[in-house]
């Protein structure tokens, strides 16, 4: 999912976990490949990461259930977090994964 384009992958955990203490305000996508929602998210999603000032990455979770869940708040897929500056992890609880909303969710939690 997302190949090419403006969403980075996360290749391992130790990657995740160094974005999450980086300082950086980013956004991460938490996804199972098989999974129709995330499927479904894939478009809008991109056009976010397209547009965004700010990293968007995705990290497949399927194969790292106890790391997202203890780190990613990530019990189901796809799971959008926004990681602050401070470290810590935001998720957005929404279904509504439209681009004005995933932008929305990041504005307001980086405000």
């Amino acid at each position: 999912m997302w190949e090419g384009g403006a969403v980075k992958n996360i290749e391992s955990t130790d990657s995740a976990l160094e974005i999450t203490k980086s300082g950086k305000p980013s956004v991460i996508a938490v996804y199972a490949p098989w999974c129709q929602f995330c499927q479904k998210m894939e478009d809008e999603f991109a056009k976010f990461a397209e547009g965004s000032d700010i990293d968007v990455y995705k990290f497949r979770g399927d194969e790292e259930r106890e790391f997202v869940s203890a780190n990613l708040n990530t019990e189901s897929f796809p799971t959008v977090n926004v990681v602050k500056a401070d470290g810590s992890v935001v998720k957005y609880e929404s279904e509504d994964r439209s681009v004005d909303a995933i932008k929305k969710f990041v504005s307001d939690t980086l405000a």
